[in-house]
């Protein structure tokens, strides 16, 4: 797996297939041996990943600007915290360019409104961001949102409890013409590692491989907690989609969660 294995849609940024974000465990030297021994090149940062950030500074300071992808953020829906944001976020990784800049958390149509998104696209146009996009939970919403503001990017939760996203989102995309798709809550926030009811756990490199399964999702965030977690993490993403009778048991198993009950439930989609 070479350090850029693919093209985030449409966005002319190349990301590797997992996208390391820098939890509280991850420290500097993980974050460069990630890098180095296991062609992790994407990286979601924001002002609380210290351990992280300080691996990419020294990284940028080596020379490997350019094998980089540096995802970053304003979590703020107003014009002025745009700038202020990709600033801070580059401040911090003495850079002057974030890769893909996204605006958190859209709950709204009005978080795109006024001089949000024209501050979004001005970062673009002075070349202080690649790409631009959102991340969003509201599917129809970011739907919508890929269509009128042209997004390059978009993030949105994906994993074997949460598939509406294929029929709602990836089904209506042109595959050849489409916004970049980084995945993320790949483990739902952890609930996918437990067992429930008579149905088996999944492992964390599953939920992985799941996300990655689908031709539509170009990276998947890892929060991973450790550089042995991450490893695990990327080998089994390396081990290509699940095999069918698993790929279904896990469906089940994803149903079952999203209804809540213990018991089997059909899958449906």
């Amino acid at each position: 797996m070479s350090s850029r294995s693919r093209a985030l849609g449409r966005s002319g940024v190349g990301v590797s297939r997992l996208t390391l974000a820098g939890s509280f465990g991850i420290s500097a030297e993980d974050t460069v041996r990630a890098f180095h021994e296991l062609g992790v090149s994407t990286f979601f940062a924001t002002m609380r990943t210290r351990g992280m950030n300080e691996g990419l500074r020294r990284l940028v300071a080596d020379g490997h600007r350019d094998a980089l992808t540096i995802i970053g953020g304003a979590q703020l829906p107003f014009g002025f915290s745009v700038p202020w944001a990709q600033r801070r976020l580059a401040r911090e990784l003495t850079l002057e360019r974030i890769d893909v800049f996204l605006l958190f958390w859209v709950q709204a149509h009005w978080y795109v409104t006024g001089r949000t998104w024209s501050a979004m696209r001005r970062l673009k146009e002075d070349g202080l961001a690649r790409a631009v996009g959102i991340s969003c939970h509201d599917r129809p919403m970011a739907r919508a949102l890929i269509d009128e503001l042209s997004l390059d990017v978009v993030m949105l939760r994906y994993n074997a409890a949460h598939r509406g996203i294929e029929r709602e989102v990836f089904a209506t995309l042109d595959p050849t013409d489409r916004p970049g798709i980084i995945a993320y809550t790949a483990t739902r926030w952890g609930k996918l590692l437990k067992p429930f009811a008579d149905l088996p756990a999944m492992s964390a490199g599953e939920c992985y491989q799941f996300a990655l399964g689908h031709p539509m999702v170009d990276t998947v965030l890892s929060g991973a907690r450790s550089f042995e977690e991450l490893a695990q993490n990327v080998s089994a993403a390396r081990a290509g989609p699940l095999a069918a009778p698993r790929l279904d048991e896990i469906k089940r198993f994803g149903d079952a969660i999203r209804a809540g009950v213990a018991s089997k439930v059909a899958f449906s989609e």
